[in-house]
C-alpha cells in the first residue's frame, strides 16, 4: 500500500466570512454531497473497528459509482466520520481493498481589520485574507491514488465556488433586512413607493394676494355684514323714527 501526504492551501475570495466556512464545514451532509460521485448516504453507528476517539464521532455509510479503470465501473459502499473542530473538521473515510483516506479542513488567515498572525512557512499560506487548509493522508494502492486525489480536488474547487455564492445570499439577505428596517418601502427608491397624497391648501388667499389686503377684505365684509344685520326687519331706522313717535312713516297722499 502507498501512504501520501500532502497539503493544499486555498486563499478564499475576498468577502467570504468565517461563519460561513465554518456553518459549510460543520454540515456534514453538505461535505459528502461535494462529491457527485456519490450516490447515497445516511446515518449509522460507529462500526467495530473505529477507534475509541472515532467512537464518538458523526459516522455515515455512503455508496459510491466507481470508475477507477477504464472498463471497469460499479458501485461500493464505505463508511466515515466526521468531527467537528473549533476552526473546521476532521474525516475518515474506510473504504473496501485497504482504501484508507484521512482529511483535516482548517479556516486560516486574518480579515481586514484583524491583526495579521505568523503563518505556517513552507506550505504557501498567504499573508493576508483568510484560507482553506486541507491537509490529507491516503493510503491505498498506486494505481488508485491519482484517481482519489482528483476527486479530492474537485470536491475543494466545488467548495469553495458554494462558499463564495452561500456569502453574497448572505449577504444579500442582510442587506435586505437592514432596508426593510429603514423603511425602504417607502423610499422613493423602492419600486412599492407611492407619493403621499396632497396637504391641504391653507392660506390659499394669503398666496394670491398680499396679507394686509386680505385682512382689510376680511375687516370689510365683517363690517358689512354687521350692518346689514343691524338693518333687518328688527330694527327702526334712527332717522326715520324721530319723524314720528311710534316710528311709523306716513307717505303724502
Amino acid at each position: 500500500m502507498a501512504r501520501t501526504i500532502f497539503t493544499t492551501i486555498t486563499p478564499l475570495p475576498a468577502g467570504v466570512t468565517r461563519e460561513v466556512v465554518l456553518e459549510t464545514l460543520h454540515d456534514h451532509l453538505e461535505m459528502i454531497d461535494l462529491n457527485p460521485t456519490h450516490t447515497e448516504r445516511h446515518r449509522i453507528g460507529p462500526p467495530p473497528e473505529a477507534t475509541p476517539e472515532e467512537y464518538h464521532c458523526t459516522w455515515y455509510q455512503i455508496t459510491d459509482k466507481i470508475s477507477y479503470l477504464p472498463g471497469v465501473k460499479g458501485s461500493v459502499s464505505f463508511k466515515t466520520c466526521f468531527h467537528n473542530l473549533s476552526n473546521g473538521m476532521q474525516n475518515h473515510v474506510y473504504a473496501p481493498m485497504g482504501l484508507d483516506i484521512k482529511e483535516k479542513w482548517t479556516l486560516g488567515g486574518n480579515l481586514p481589520g484583524e491583526p495579521v498572525m505568523p503563518a505556517e512557512i513552507g506550505i504557501g499560506a498567504p499573508v493576508t485574507g483568510l484560507y482553506l487548509r486541507e491537509d490529507i493522508e491516503i493510503k491505498c494502492n498506486f494505481l488508485v491514488t491519482r484517481f482519489v486525489k482528483k476527486q479530492l480536488q474537485d470536491a475543494l474547487a466545488t467548495l469553495v465556488a458554494r462558499l463564495v455564492v452561500k456569502t453574497q445570499l448572505q449577504e444579500a439577505s442582510f442587506r435586505n433586512q437592514m432596508l426593510q428596517q429603514q423603511g425602504y418601502e417607502n423610499s422613493p427608491q423602492s419600486p412599492y413607493f407611492s407619493p403621499p397624497l396632497s396637504p391641504p391648501l391653507s392660506g390659499g388667499l394669503e398666496m394670491q394676494f398680499p396679507r394686509h389686503s386680505f385682512k382689510q377684505q376680511q375687516q370689510q365684509r365683517f363690517s358689512t355684514q354687521t350692518a346689514v344685520s343691524e338693518m333687518d326687519g328688527s330694527q327702526k331706522s334712527p332717522g326715520l323714527a324721530s319723524n314720528h313717535p311710534e316710528g311709523i312713516v306716513e307717505l303724502p297722499s
